[in-house]
């Protein structure tokens, strides 16, 4: 069985998103810091972008992929999502700064608090867990649309839809059986 793995929290709506966003994919869904945790399966890290949280659901994962900023189309997936600024959760910013988009992190520079104020606004997280909120309560200052999280995106769960296969059948370990 496919098993998303995402970071969990104390936030109940993080936790009740990703199980949704799995739900409508037809798949299961695992946590590196609350239950259900992963046990076992063709696990896949569901990480926006790199760190330390990242790394360590990586490490458990069966499915070694990469974070969504390196899946194929995600940063065009972005792209067309027509705002004016793309906030991460940050601090790292590798994989961001390639993405040629105008971006500001909630943690690490060019931080929310000195970002411009926009019509429109992305908050590049899975879930409207606590990160989509203090981004939210931050950006406060600015009167701009602030786009739902990617679960609530309907276009970004067809995204995924066409995409993990690709991902499961490029990164998944050898040595797993077939049989899930």
């Amino acid at each position: 069985m496919i098993v998303l793995i995402f970071h969990g929290s104390r936030d109940p709506d993080h936790n009740l998103q990703a199980a949704e966003l799995a739900r409508a994919l037809g798949v299961g869904y695992a946590f590196m810091e609350a239950e259900p945790r992963f046990r076992g399966g063709v696990g896949v890290p569901m990480f926006v972008a790199d760190g330390a949280d990242y790394r360590h659901a990586a490490e458990v994962a069966t499915v070694k992929a990469p974070p969504l900023l390196r899946w194929p189309g995600f940063a065009d997936y972005l792209k067309g999502l027509g705002a004016q600024l793309y906030i991460f959760h940050g601090p790292d910013r590798g994989d961001v700064a390639a993405l040629g988009l105008p971006v500001a992190f909630l943690e690490g520079e060019p931080n929310i608090e000195d970002a411009p104020c926009v019509e429109t606004a992305a908050p590049v997280v899975l879930t409207r867990g606590y990160i989509y909120k203090k981004i939210s309560a931050k950006y406060s200052r600015c009167q701009a649309n602030l786009l739902p999280p990617l679960a609530e995106q309907p276009t970004f769960i067809e995204y995924l839809r066409r995409t993990l296969p690709i991902i499961i059948s490029r990164y998944r370990q050898a040595d797993i059986a077939t049989n899930y």
